[in-house]
């Protein structure tokens, strides 16, 4: 049996039922950022994963087979994460898109959630803005934010829910774990 576990966007933010589902696991599989939020409640077997592939995915089904296979995703699954990609029960977390919402006070009614990280997603923003939606992008230390900051406001939320967390107007990404929330002029 494999469940893909969120455990959140940092320490502090697994919940009750994640923590009950990594405890109980035979083999746990994750990154080596998901390892450590989870490290203390893990029981069995931890494997740290350096990248997903398809090879990788292949041993986890096989290994959902004979055990209690828990796969962990940072944040959620189902937000950019590997709900998707690997087949199993999903048990969420609080990603990184929640706490930006909270930190900004923004309903996620308001917004399109749009994935940035290696990829150019700048239609993607304007299509939101057509539908009168701000834009919140996941995004990385590549992403181009000089093109975005053309046609809207940009606030820098970087590396929520940890001791360095930043929120800024008008400044460079700094960290690969950051959020842009794009508001049309």
């Amino acid at each position: 049996m494999i469940t893909i576990v969120g455990v959140g966007a940092a320490e502090g933010y697994l919940t009750e039922r994640a923590i009950k589902e990594i405890e109980s696991a035979e083999v746990v599989y994750g990154s080596r950022r998901a390892i450590e939020i989870a490290k203390k409640y893990v029981k069995g077997k931890a494997v740290v994963i350096a990248k997903f592939n398809e090879e990788i995915y292949r041993k986890i089904a096989e290994e959902g087979k004979k055990r209690k296979v828990v796969v962990l995703s940072t944040g959620d699954p189902m937000v950019s994460g590997l709900g998707k990609r690997i087949e199993g029960e999903v048990e969420p977390g609080i990603s990184s898109v929640q706490l930006a919402l909270a930190r900004l006070k923004i309903d996620l009614t308001e917004v399109v959630v749009i994935d940035g990280h290696a990829r150019e997603c700048l239609d993607e923003v304007l299509k939101a803005f057509e539908i009168g939606r701000d834009a919140l992008i996941l995004a990385d230390s590549k992403f181009d934010i000089k093109k975005l900051r053309e046609f809207a406001n940009v606030v820098v939320l970087e590396n929520l829910g940890y001791e360095n967390e930043r929120i800024c107007e008008n400044c460079e990404i700094k960290s690969d774990l950051a959020i842009l929330f794009a508001k049309r002029r």
